[in-house]
């Protein structure tokens, strides 16, 4: 009896508590198992059917939770098999008999018999994408007459009041070469594409001449008011080796690029690169990705430090070093293809925002990165149980037209910042042609 009041009172506390914390402000969007959607140990599934009023019941008992509002009163979907193959709008539910009733099919046919599993979508109770569209009103295709293939986010600067800028690492070909550009800002909502070259592979000592070179994470400022970026660079065997320069406020380098001399993070060997850089209570902290041998990028390890430009430099002060993620040994979206992470402070506290894939599977999720939210405990880091929470809303365009352009994959890389009591994530949406399409989402974080 006592354990249950103390339970009791937990519940109630968490019930009350206010958006102090990352976890708080994002909703389960995508809920895949009755109690964590990383196990999926416990799938949903139909318990009841009455098709004469085209409602179902569940053992999922949480109903509140497909109430939330999203951000323009999008419906929540039931789904069912790969990257959400069917998709049947929820029209209402009914907290009290468990009754779910159910509207129009936009994509394939649902199995309602008892027994068969599902899963509740909505990516639209924790975000909006900004003004509904790509990033920009005019959108890149060419760059002094050379295609482009796609774009994406390469870590955001804020130089000053209402003055931002995005890196944009801009893929030429069928990824036969990457360079940097960038984007200016005076709000995160209105961007102009800037059609000035930043780095490219032939200004790189040790890169493949005409190779791919990208930046990862939002550049580090440095006690002299320049800002350190990292980057991940192919060499002339094709493999990728991790690397860092430093810009001033007008973009310049002041240091040129070269690679980070932690021995197991550089040398035509190696096969890695960086993904994000941090300062926290007074450590800096650094998240690198490992590819195996068969190009599956499934490692995110974590060193810290107290001095980061020595770590990089000679290989001296680390004060950890320890493996984050490493996809074989995880369930889930986890399980799959990992390659970004980022870190984000709110409210004094860390966390990262981990993006990763499914191996195929009867799942939303497979084949398409999803976005968990890692929380920093007693020196430790420790996964929100209901990821994945950001989600690309695939098939939603059947039933919001103007969302078509998201359809396939999301992310790589996921740039973020908070400004105005929001939580703005910049990222890129997969379609066919282009490949991807840069966007922002924002999250309302009070």
């Amino acid at each position: 009896m006592k354990r249950l009041l103390l339970l009791f009172l937990a519940v109630l506390n968490l019930s009350f508590q206010s958006k102090d914390n990352l976890n708080s402000v994002l909703n389960n969007c995508l809920i895949s198992d009755t109690e964590s959607n990383i196990a999926r140990i416990n799938p949903i599934i139909v318990t009841e059917i009455d098709e004469a009023n085209n409602r179902i019941k569940t053992n999922y008992k949480a109903l509140t939770n497909l109430l939330i509002k999203a951000t323009d009163n999008q419906v929540w979907f039931i789904t069912q098999s790969e990257e959400a193959s069917n998709m049947v709008e929820i029209i209402s539910v009914d907290e009290d008999s468990g009754w779910i009733t159910l509207g129009e099919t936009y994509a394939g046919f649902f199995n309602m018999d008892e027994g068969e599993t599902l899963e509740f979508f909505n990516p639209f109770i924790n975000y909006k994408i900004i003004n509904n569209k790509p990033l920009f009103k005019d959108y890149p295709t060419h760059i002094e007459e050379e295609y482009i293939n796609y774009i994406q986010s390469g870590g955001i600067i804020k130089r000053a009041e209402n003055d931002y800028v995005l890196l944009i690492p801009v893929v030429f070909g069928a990824h036969e070469k990457r360079a940097i550009y960038h984007a200016t800002s005076p709000d995160l909502e209105n961007w102009i594409f800037q059609e000035k070259k930043l780095l490219s592979t032939d200004q790189i000592p040790f890169a493949k001449r005409t190779g791919n070179v990208f930046s990862t994470g939002n550049p580090l400022e440095l006690q002299d008011g320049t800002f350190l970026v990292l980057l991940g660079v192919e060499q002339p065997n094709g493999n990728f080796t991790s690397a860092y320069m430093i810009i001033n406020k007008v973009l310049e380098i002041v240091k040129q690029p070269q690679e980070i001399q932690i021995p197991e993070w550089h040398g035509a060997s190696q096969n890695s690169f960086p993904l994000a850089v941090t300062k926290h209570n007074g450590l800096y902290r650094v998240l690198l990705h490992r590819r195996s041998s068969n190009f599956i990028e499934s490692e995110i390890h974590e060193i810290t430090t107290k001095n980061i430009l020595e770590l990089f430099n000679t290989n001296n002060g680390v004060l950890s070093s320890q493996v984050i993620h490493k996809a074989k040994n995880e369930t889930g979206y986890l399980h799959g293809k990992a390659d970004d992470a980022s870190y984000i402070s709110y409210n004094s506290k860390l966390y990262i925002l981990i993006g990763s894939e499914e191996l195929p599977s009867e799942y939303l999720t497979s084949f398409n990165r999803e976005y968990g939210l890692m929380s920093l405990e007693d020196k430790q880091w420790i996964h929100d149980e209901r990821s994945p929470l950001i989600v690309n809303p695939v098939n939603i365009y059947n039933k919001y037209p103007e969302f078509e352009w998201t359809s396939d994959h999301l992310g790589g890389f996921i740039s973020p910042l908070i400004r105005d009591d929001y939580l703005y994530l910049f990222l890129t949406f997969g379609t066919d042609n282009p490949d991807y399409l840069i966007s922002g989402i924002k999250i309302k974080l009070e």
